[in-house]
């Protein structure tokens, strides 16, 4: 079995440089702001999974430079593939999404059906929930669990 994170808004609350379009994301995508983000409950879970050898991937709708790694290095993510956008990319997430992991799926040798029926994951756009679970990928919305966890 394989996890899939997304990172904003499933374990990383990054809401301070989040603005309405992917341009705002990107102009407010800077190392002091990156350094404001904090995790989320869900968080644990993911580092906890690694630590225990689960296949973990990341995929995000991010840019990511060097601060992100970094970050995610300070707070115990490594050594595990990371799916992201390049910066001349303007897919919509799902679109976008969709075409990574069925790309990383051919790259482990992987039909997509055989990849889906394997691979659960965690994103909180509804928008890429829609798109993945319409060719097959169980896609488990974590706003709840990172609520209730929150707030007990």
């Amino acid at each position: 079995m394989r996890f899939i994170f997304d990172l904003d808004g499933t374990v990383i609350n990054s809401n301070h440089r989040q603005g309405d379009t992917l341009d705002d994301w990107r102009r407010m995508n800077t190392a002091d702001n990156i350094a404001k983000d904090t995790t989320l409950p869900l968080f644990a879970q993911m580092r906890d999974a690694i630590a225990d050898g689960v296949d973990v991937i990341v995929c995000t709708s991010r840019v990511m430079g060097a601060d992100d790694f970094r970050w995610l290095a300070d707070h115990g993510i490594s050594g595990i593939t990371i799916l992201c956008r390049d910066s001349s990319d303007n897919r919509l997430c799902g679109f976008f999404k969709l075409a990574l992991l069925h790309d990383y799926a051919k790259s482990i040798g992987y039909t997509w059906a055989r990849f889906a029926q394997t691979s659960i994951m965690f994103d909180d756009d509804i928008g890429v929930q829609n798109t993945l679970k319409s060719v097959g990928l169980r896609v488990i919305d974590p706003v709840n669990y990172n609520h209730k966890i929150a707030t007990a």
